[in-house]
């Protein structure tokens, strides 16, 4: 992986890019929003893997509606750092649950912890490779060969994109990754500081075309699931250690996730009012159409939220693919769909 100074990475434009993004989250309120909770009811944390934004708007909807409440839970949601730090901070004990993909989960378990997913939200894998039209034309994988690729520093899905490469008859080492903070992958793409960057559905996507307008440029993207990639995204997650003593505390946080969900993909305008109200400087267009995206994401499947063992083990089997997860044998331990409600939502 490249330095984060490479080439055209200006370090003045990181430290600045940095510093808005601690001012945007100090003004969001900090690392958890406080809420008052009743005497009966236990308080869980909830790691977003990220800052607040329409793909959380089903828990927040849970939060308003009291579906949390009404399961005798007090929900405190608490930003994130991307899906391999939150992995390791969820196996710790940090937080009871967290938003988080299974290749996280994977790399997780892989070195001895007890990360565990309990149902999913992006029944269909939301990454992508996005690039500037007015620069560059992308159709295919092969066509990121000799181009600066940017993602975020805690993705997991870059452990991916090697084999994703080479299954798609591209050498890795054409393709040069950059390793970014998060907070300016759609800055350093959109300013033309690399060729192409990771972005997805239900998250940055809506920024990437945000920042593009500005500029009077525009954006193109491919998806990595329709070259090969077919594994999850990022769902609910919590560790073995809470399964095992409190099984009844995961349904409880489960279904009224879920509930949530359910009820931002039937008015999606009344969960941005709801998130906005807890979180006023989102942006309400970018933040709308990431509750549409992870809706829409949701009904992948038939509107199931069950995690198919096949597709969870492509996931294991991409990444030994890729040379990691060496003698890992244990895919029926990344997840479990005991959790997940069955029939329609209420």
């Amino acid at each position: 992986m490249a330095a984060l100074g490479k080439r055209a990475l200006v370090v003045p434009a990181v430290i600045a890019a940095a510093i808005a993004g601690v001012t945007l989250w100090s003004a969001f309120g900090g690392d958890a929003l406080k809420t008052t909770p009743r005497e009966d009811v236990r308080t869980v944390r909830f790691n977003m893997a990220w800052l607040p934004q329409g793909s959380m708007a089903g828990v927040f909807v849970a939060m308003d509606k009291g579906y949390f409440a009404d399961a005798g839970l007090n929900v405190e949601p608490v930003r994130g750092f991307g899906g391999i730090r939150t992995a390791n901070e969820l196996d710790q004990g940090m937080f009871e649950f967290a938003y988080l993909d299974p290749l996280s989960v994977a790399l997780n378990r892989s070195k001895g912890g007890a990360a565990r997913m309990i149902g999913g939200i992006n029944m269909k894998l939301p990454a992508g490779a996005c690039f500037v039209k007015e620069r560059h034309t992308i159709t295919a994988p092969a066509d990121l060969a000799g181009l600066r690729f940017g993602a975020g520093q805690s993705s997991a899905i870059q452990t991916l994109m090697p084999a994703w490469l080479q299954d798609n008859g591209v050498d890795p080492a054409r393709v040069e990754q950059i390793q970014l903070d998060p907070a300016i992958v759609v800055s350093s793409l959109v300013e033309g500081r690399i060729d192409a960057a990771e972005c997805w559905l239900g998250n940055s996507m809506a920024l990437f075309d945000k920042a593009a307008k500005a500029k009077g440029v525009s954006i193109g993207r491919i998806a990595y699931a329709d070259f090969g990639l077919d594994v999850y995204g990022s769902g609910l997650a919590t560790r073995d250690a809470l399964i095992d003593s409190d099984p009844e505390l995961v349904r409880a946080f489960t279904q009224a996730a879920y509930r949530g969900y359910a009820e931002a993909a039937r008015d999606p305008q009344a969960a941005l009012a709801i998130i906005r109200r807890h979180y006023p400087l989102l942006d309400e267009a970018v933040t709308e159409r990431q509750i549409r995206e992870t809706a829409e994401l949701m009904a992948a499947e038939g509107g199931s939220y069950r995690l198919k063992p096949e597709k969870i083990e492509r996931t294991v089997t991409t990444l030994q693919a890729n040379g990691q997860l060496k003698d890992f044998d244990a895919t029926e331990t990344l997840f479990t769909n005991a959790f997940v409600p069955t029939g329609k939502q209420p």
